[in-house]
């Protein structure tokens, strides 16, 4: 029963560190790409 639930625990800490890594990776990768394409869109400017 104790062993039970504490394998019960440790999975559930791996489930909820996976998924707040899944979705720090994901904000980084939002950042990076809002990033890129504000890069990307800055008018060139011609001079004279």
């Amino acid at each position: 029963m104790i062993k039970t639930l504490i394998k019960l625990k440790i999975l559930k800490f791996i489930l909820i560190g996976g998924v707040s890594a899944a979705y720090i990776f994901k904000r980084y990768c939002d950042q990076k790409n809002k990033l890129k394409s504000k890069k990307e869109k800055k008018p060139l400017l011609i001079t004279r």
